[in-house]
């Protein structure tokens, strides 16, 4: 559990007998939502509390749950993040193209197989817990047969739903659950837990990944070509084919979010001059911002927007970004964006 996280952790061990038997945990990308509902559980399974109610780490319970075998704790996840999760501990990262190979969704056959699970007794006569993350990679069908778990809990039970995008679930699924909002960390306590990893430009980062510490951690090996990116963006005359191509060993999701966040930092430094993601080269943002239409960077920041989910699985990834690169090569030499070729 991160620092900036403690303080709600207590004020939430406190309401302990209050709580809801399914609880939303929703805070912003890359502040730690997920570590948090980790060890949130950990400690309602733990079976010897540390002073500070946080789990001790060394009960039985504890070991279980950290070699991941408890057998009162389910945790459902896309099998993206599995396979994410297993390349981490036992080998290098997966390629963009193993990753899209496995699903992003959280399938409805995984929540049915909690039926099983929840209809036995528990093993150590105590609580059982289910984290599930991120809840908003159900669709409407997985989520309503989440809901008839929520609807009759079985006795003793803890739902964790955790996400970033809490709007995406079924107004009758939150209607079930108690929603508690993390707070993000404060710019220092990010800045400082970057310092601790020992993270290179962690001011230049923390500010590409709008204050989110996690996100700023994760973006570290991808800041070459993040600034590449960039200063290609930053020509007037950029060539939409030759950026194209660079970003062949990139996901059309990153290329996405990469031209969201410059294209936000053109429209707010030529309404607000203020930059918030591309602190380190404001000149360039600033050259570029004057030479910009307002109008038809926030049209192409809309169509970006939209965009973003068809990122996901493009039919061509590389016709896909050229499309976007066109259009935004059109906006800055003034001319209105088309609303894409049909190519993605």
């Amino acid at each position: 559990m991160y620092y900036w996280h403690k303080e709600t952790y207590q004020s939430l061990r406190q309401d302990g007998a209050r709580l809801a038997h399914a609880i939303v945990l929703q805070a912003p990308e890359g502040t730690g939502v997920f570590e948090f509902s980790l060890s949130w559980a950990q400690a309602l399974l733990c079976e010897s509390l540390a002073a500070d109610g946080e789990a001790c780490g060394t009960c039985s319970a504890c070991n279980w749950f950290v070699s991941g075998n408890h057998p009162d704790f389910r945790l459902v996840q896309p099998d993206s993040h599995i396979k994410e999760a297993e390349s981490a501990e036992d080998g290098p990262p997966l390629t963009a193209r193993e990753k899209e190979k496995k699903s992003d969704q959280i399938r409805i056959d995984q929540i049915r197989e909690l039926q099983s699970f929840l209809n036995v007794g528990t093993h150590r006569a105590g609580r059982r817990v289910v984290v599930v993350h991120p809840c908003d990679a159900m669709n409407t069908a997985t989520q309503n047969a989440l809901l008839k778990n929520l609807e009759e809990p079985a006795a003793g039970t803890v739902f964790l739903l955790a996400t970033s995008r809490a709007h995406r679930l079924l107004p009758t699924v939150r209607s079930r659950c108690q929603t508690v909002s993390l707070p993000p960390p404060q710019p220092g306590e990010s800045l400082r837990w970057l310092q601790e990893q020992s993270v290179e430009y962690p001011e230049a980062l923390l500010a590409m990944a709008g204050g989110a510490p996690l996100l700023a951690a994760s973006l570290a090996d991808r800041a070459a070509f993040l600034h590449q990116l960039a200063d290609q963006l930053a020509s007037p005359r950029m060539d939409a084919l030759a950026v194209a191509a660079m970003c062949q060993k990139s996901t059309p999701v990153e290329v996405v979010t990469a031209l969201y966040r410059w294209c936000y930092d053109l429209l707010s430094c030529n309404l607000t001059g203020e930059v918030r993601y591309h602190t380190v080269m404001v000149p360039k943002v600033q050259a570029l911002a004057e030479k910009c239409s307002p109008r038809l960077v926030a049209g192409y920041l809309r169509r970006l927007a939209s965009e973003r989910g068809l990122a996901e699985h493009p039919l061509n990834p590389r016709l896909f970004m050229e499309d976007l690169l066109f259009g935004y090569v059109a906006m800055i030499e003034g001319k209105p964006a088309n609303a894409g070729n049909g190519l993605s």
